[in-house]
């Protein structure tokens, strides 16, 4: 999930934390529990999970041979469910090309004395924009959150011409991009404080010129401010100061430490990259060329130089494997249908929806091109680490019939906000859809295996989308 989740890695960015969106409304209290009209295995859809997200497939970084691997085996899926490829020339495979960037080698940061930090335990990477390639050694300059313009500065106090700037925080809304800002005041590296484990998604969109960007523990910050005397929590007040009164001291001040700070990228480039489509065919020939479409990214981060496998249980090999399961569920009804079903994984999610963008631009028949489609239910880290499942509010009333749905079956839920997965793609075009995943979640990290992934925890997703996708197809 990008996600995969361009709200969660702003924040993760910008104010020190990894987290989830926040929930918005309320848990059902006195449901009435109902079965579903169509069973959902939550089994087989563990076992898919168990598949996709094997270290064999490489963490099925998109236009990857395990991408490729992952992206058969759903097709097999679809293919013995009875779906009819809706994809390039008669198979389930819509190729499309995308642009694509990746490490050569493990980034480095080291600091004084030689002391060496670890990747992906006390930094990461950003890589996207003005974030990009270099090798650079320089003196730190802290400043705050980076804001500058709108009435806020806070790099004074703090020369960065030459430097890393040390991003601590706050950020502030209308302060700016802080990585553009320490840029074009002549910062030659950045150092953002936030979620050091995570490899964020790799944005294969980046300036002419770049400067290497590496986001630091919180531990790592204060070690590299305490020649100054100062934390990040003391850098942070003196911030909110500064905003809060121009005449208070400076927020922005120089360090007298030096570290050294690199990031090794390929350069740019485009890969064949493919969703997989399958089509669950209405009988009813009055309304067979409308359709609900069911959906999750396949892709995702990938492998590091090192070796190290991010297998993307949760993130977001759950969902297509949902998707599997709902789609052998509601093979039992195709009598029933009035609106036709489509079921999608895509690729290029990571990246910014490439995946569900190509989808919308190539998908030229109906059902299944955009204008033909009723809803659509996207489905995104479904299988770790809560029971309270999350539906964005893109489409309200599509949100609300997810939510009245989790309610009957007993299934607790919470609304949140719009963005961080393939329904933007939808939601743009001015189609219902809708997120669908768990309160809480674990993503882009070594740690999501497919041990963390539990059966209980797709079922309860599995039923939902089941027993909407239904609900909306066979409406008169």
């Amino acid at each position: 999930m990008r996600r995969h989740w361009a709200f969660a890695v702003a924040l993760a960015l910008s104010v020190g934390a990894c987290a989830s969106p926040g929930p918005a409304a309320s848990s059902p209290t006195a449901a009435v529990v109902v079965a579903p009209a169509t069973q959902f295995d939550a089994a087989r859809a563990k076992a898919h999970v168990d598949y996709l997200a094997d270290v064999a497939r490489g963490g099925r970084y998109s236009g990857s041979a395990g991408y490729r691997d992952a992206a058969t085996y759903v097709a097999d899926r679809f293919r013995e469910i009875g779906l009819e490829p809706l994809g390039d020339n008669g198979t389930f495979f819509q190729h499309f090309t995308m642009p694509i960037v990746d490490l050569t080698e493990m980034s480095t940061l080291t600091g004084p004395g030689g002391r060496t930090y670890r990747p992906r335990v006390d930094f990461t990477e950003s890589v996207g924009g003005r974030s990009g390639s270099g090798k650079v050694e320089a003196a730190i300059a802290a400043v705050g959150g980076g804001a500058r313009g709108g009435g806020l500065n806070d790099f004074v106090g703090a020369n960065v011409r030459g430097k890393i700037a040390l991003v601590t925080g706050p950020s502030a809304q209308n302060g700016g991009s802080s990585v553009e800002n320490a840029y074009q005041l002549g910062a030659i590296g950045i150092l953002l404080v936030g979620g050091a484990t995570l490899r964020y998604s790799y944005i294969p969109r980046l300036q002419s010129e770049t400067v290497p960007t590496l986001v630091i523990s919180q531990e790592v910050a204060d070690e590299l401010l305490a020649p100054a005397g100062k934390t990040v929590s003391a850098a942070q007040d003196l911030v909110r100061a500064h905003r809060a009164d121009p005449n208070a001291p400076a927020s922005g001040f120089d360090v007298p430490t030096t570290v050294r700070m690199t990031v090794s990228l390929t350069p740019v480039h485009d890969v064949d990259a493919m969703n997989v489509v399958g089509l669950l065919r209405s009988p009813d020939p009055n309304n067979t060329q409308r359709a609900v479409l069911v959906g999750g990214h396949l892709d995702g981060v990938g492998t590091d130089p090192d070796g190290s496998v991010f297998q993307a249980a949760n993130d977001n090999a759950s969902g297509p494997a949902v998707v599997i399961e709902v789609a052998r569920a509601l093979a039992l009804s195709r009598a029933l249908l009035g609106h036709s079903i489509v079921f999608v994984a895509f690729a290029g999610e990571e990246e910014g929806y490439y995946g569900s963008e190509a989808y919308v631009a190539q998908m030229a028949v109906a059902p299944g091109r955009v204008e033909s489609l009723v809803a659509v239910l996207n489905l995104d880290v479904v299988g770790c680490c809560s029971d309270t499942l999350l539906v964005s509010n893109e489409a309200p009333d599509l949100q609300r019939r997810v939510r009245d749905t989790a309610t009957k079956l007993g299934i607790s839920s919470q609304a949140t906000g719009s963005g961080g997965s393939d329904q933007q793609s939808f939601a743009r075009r001015r189609v219902p859809a809708v997120f669908i995943g768990l309160a809480d979640f674990i993503l882009h990290v070594y740690a999501d295996t497919p041990a963390v992934v539990e059966e209980s925890r797709l079922k309860k997703a599995g039923d939902v989308v089941t027993m909407v996708a239904k609900d909306i197809a066979t409406a008169p």
